[in-house]
């Protein structure tokens, strides 16, 4: 009996460290701060739901200038962790840089589009479709028929945004001008307040901003102006409820979770992962209180651009 009680508790102390060690190590490494409300919120707010539904250890570190990525992804990378994502595309070219020395390691990088055996995955989400929902719903919204985009640097993910807008837009109103600036950084909320402003004097009256900090200058703006705005990535109507309208949302929370998911079961491969609106990568925020203020057919027509957006009716995204 003692032999049985022994053997059964060393098995259970076995079983207990087998689980322990299958728990994975992840480190989430942003380039702004998660209280950005727009694209480091939304990866924050995804890899805490993953936190909740996965058996995982994890790290965010915010606030990570270029100069320091590649260091900071070998530092997680030697301290054994299993997965380091780098949300955002600047952190594409360090991984492919370091990935070879990590093999243990997985490598992620959201909104870029890049992939190398055996540990380097991307996911990225159609922007551009997105960007086309927000022209949509900006023109059905305008009053003026002017509208802005105010980005924060011109790279692939904010340039298709920009060119969806636009076409969205068109496709509701063709009469309607796009007004559109670039900050020239992520980061810089009052270059982002004055340029949104520009477009507000040059007759824009709805808004919309992409990048990281500099959204929240473009929100502040249409506030101080009492114009209308669209959110972008991260659903922010708390920030601003009485000027966002919607919010063109990027759902980074699935590109974590599939991240997660596929790492857990072993089926993570290293390829880019491209996800739309009918693989829950991008959508539309609920209108929420703005819902009365446009007409019963324009609500219809937007229901309906969302409706053939998921079944590949639009021929003209970017």
């Amino acid at each position: 009996m003692k032999t049985f009680l022994a053997a059964a508790a060393l098995a259970a102390v076995m079983i207990a460290g087998t689980a322990h060690a299958a728990t994975k190590r992840i480190a989430l490494v942003l380039p702004g701060p998660i209280t950005d409300g727009t694209f480091n919120s939304a990866a924050n707010k995804g890899i805490e739901a993953a936190k909740k539904k996965y058996d995982i250890d994890v790290v965010v570190r915010e606030n990570t200038d270029f100069a320091q990525i590649e260091d900071v992804l070998r530092s997680y990378a030697e301290d054994g962790f299993d997965m380091v994502i780098g949300h955002g595309f600047q952190f594409a070219e360090p991984v492919m840089n370091i990935h070879a020395d990590y093999p243990k390691t997985f490598f992620v990088v959201n909104t870029a589009q890049v992939a190398a055996e055996p540990n380097v995955a991307s996911f990225d989400n159609r922007w551009g479709d997105a960007g086309y929902l927000a022209g949509a719903v900006a023109a059905l919204y305008s009053k003026t028929g002017k509208i802005g985009h105010v980005g924060a640097i011109p790279v692939p993910v904010i340039e298709q945004y920009n060119l969806g807008f636009e076409r969205g837009a068109k496709r509701m109103k063709p009469e309607t001008q796009v007004l559109s600036a670039y900050v020239g950084s992520f980061s810089d909320i009052a270059r982002g307040a004055e340029i949104t402003t520009s477009q507000i004097e040059q007759g824009a009256d709805v808004v919309t901003s992409t990048g990281n900090e500099n959204v929240i200058g473009t929100i502040q703006a249409a506030q101080k102006a009492k114009v209308l705005a669209i959110g972008t990535a991260f659903d922010s109507a708390a920030m601003a409820p009485e000027t966002i309208i919607t919010t063109a949302l990027i759902n980074m929370d699935v590109n974590i979770d599939l991240a997660v998911g596929k790492l857990i079961d072993g089926t993570l491969k290293p390829e880019t992962y491209v996800l739309g609106i009918n693989d829950g990568g991008i959508g539309l925020a609920p209108l929420r209180g703005f819902e009365s203020k446009i007409s019963a057919e324009d609500k219809a027509r937007i229901d309906q651009l969302v409706k053939d957006l998921a079944e590949g009716k639009i021929t003209d995204l970017p």
